[in-house]
């Protein structure tokens, strides 16, 4: 008995090993069956390193996939009439390139995707039907190539896209009727920020019921162009306060409900050509931001077929000359555990009142004092406001010019760090230089990456400071020591 045992045993553990079975060429699943049998067909198949395809009129649900967690390729899912559910995907934790969802019109969510953590390509979503609901993509929070949404006639919010922070090439969203906001696009900074890619723009375009802009407050950087055309609702650009930089041509036409572009005075720089045509009700074009363009054009300009005063060039031109205050100065710095804000302008017409707003996260602001304006005032004028006792961190501030008549405007956005921690760095994020305070600072500093791999070290020369500007976007960890512990602290560098 004991020498039969013994051989048995040997016989088993004599047995080659099975290895997980993968598709070794790109695949397309075009039937249920097809799905149902993935892991009969390919054992212990877990990681796919080719891309996928799924396409077929009978496929209903996805989970003969349930035990795949990674497709290092990308995962393309369209034409799928009868699919109602992406739930076969809950244990999907990456995708190396890009995603699309096409044409899947029963489908009414992306439950099943609450994994992802973030798109190594790009992520498409276009013309599924019944598609509502994206808040299974809330976990994603950047996307390296582009983002599309488009033609989704049922899709009522952007809900699940709130936590996505940069978008490496474009930004499109057009066509889609019941969407009438971008709400949930608040964490996006920067679109088009890979700058060795071509095709880097932000479009909003033909969506038919969207009045208002709101949900890219924190947007301040577009790699290339920006195009806003067709949205036959569109009242407002409310959303675009924090835009200051155009890396190429600024684009608004065929908006006919839109009257002004007050939104746009913190832009400082287009770097293309500027176009606003065929914006029936817009009659107030004299941001701030249009009008430094207008002093140094980078590029052709066409402004034609709006309302008066925004019907050519000189009338934009003009409305500038009469701007009711010039800002030019505003700044704050820490005084004795507050904040002091000065600013300076030069000549004032109409000047009301400054309405002084406070944000900790650059977004959302809030007043927090007014000043009295100098009514109208030739020359310069000083005005400077205390914010008394901020809590440790960083603060954002700007400033509301109201006049008389109620018309307003906003400056742009300046930030004070106010230390409260034994070590703090200065900005975070940041997009590469990065300063240190703190007391009793010792020895150097050490950066690793998110996995916690050693980056580099910087040795301080009596300034407390690093760069990152040779790193690519992404989480750091930083260690400095003080006094007689180290301190490690997260940094994103942008």
């Amino acid at each position: 008995m004991k020498r039969s045992m013994f051989l048995f045993l040997a016989v088993l553990f004599s047995l080659p090993r099975i290895e997980a079975q993968c598709p070794g060429a790109p695949i397309t699943l075009s039937t249920q069956a097809q799905i149902n049998n993935f892991p009969t067909n390919y054992p212990g198949c877990t990681e796919i390193g080719v891309s996928v395809t799924i396409q077929g009129n009978n496929i209903t649900n996805l989970n003969g996939l349930s035990n795949v967690t990674s497709i290092t390729k990308s995962l393309f899912i369209l034409n799928n009439p009868a699919l109602t559910s992406l739930n076969g995907l809950s244990n999907l934790s990456n995708i190396g390139v890009e995603l699309t969802i096409d044409n899947d019109d029963a489908l009414t969510s992306l439950s099943g995707l609450n994994n992802l953590p973030f798109i190594g390509g790009s992520l498409d979503i276009s013309n599924n039907a019944l598609l509502s609901d994206l808040t299974a993509l809330s976990g994603v929070d950047h996307v390296n190539g582009y983002l599309g949404i488009s033609f989704n006639p049922a899709l009522v919010t952007l809900n699940g896209l709130n936590n996505v922070a940069t978008i490496g090439r474009y930004l499109q969203i057009n066509n889609n009727n019941a969407l009438t906001s971008l709400n949930s696009l608040n964490n996006l900074t920067g679109v088009g920020i890979n700058a060795a890619t071509t095709g880097r723009y932000l479009s909003i375009g033909s969506n038919p019921n969207m009045t208002t802009l709101n949900g890219l407050n924190s947007l301040a950087t577009v790699g290339a162009q920006v195009d806003i055309a067709g949205n036959a609702k569109l009242a407002t650009l409310g959303g675009l306060t924090s835009l200051s930089s155009i890396n190429g041509y600024l684009s608004i036409t065929n908006n006919p409900k839109l009257t002004n572009l007050d939104e746009l005075a913190n832009i400082t720089s287009i770097a293309g050509n500027l176009t606003i045509a065929s914006n029936s009700m817009l009659s107030d074009c004299a941001a701030q931001g249009i009008c430094n363009y207008l002093s140094n054009p980078t590029g052709s300009i066409a402004i034609a077929s709006n309302a008066v005063g925004c019907n050519s060039v000189a009338q934009v031109q003009a409305a500038c000359a009469v701007a009711p205050v010039r800002l030019i100065a505003f700044s704050g710095k820490n005084e004795a555990g507050a904040v002091l804000l000065n600013w300076k302008t030069a000549d004032e017409y109409n000047n009301a009142f400054f309405q002084i707003e406070h944000s900790t996260d650059g977004t959302r602001f809030r007043p927090i004092g007014q000043v009295n304006g100098n009514n109208d005032a030739s020359g310069t004028s000083d005005y400077s406001f205390m914010h008394m006792q901020p809590a440790g961190g960083a603060h954002y501030y700007r400033l509301k010019q109201v006049d008389f008549d109620g018309a307003f405007e906003y400056s742009p956005i300046i930030s004070v760090f106010v230390r409260e921690k034994d070590v703090e760095i200065y900005p975070n994020p940041t997009h590469g230089p990065v300063s240190v305070y703190g007391d009793d600072l010792e020895g150097s500093i050490r950066v690793f990456d998110f996995t916690g791999n050693f980056i580099k070290e910087f040795q301080p020369d009596g300034i407390w400071s690093f760069d990152l500007s040779d790193q690519v976007a992404g989480v750091y960890f930083v260690e400095i020591q003080t006094g007689n512990h180290n301190t490690m602290t997260r940094i994103v560098k942008e």
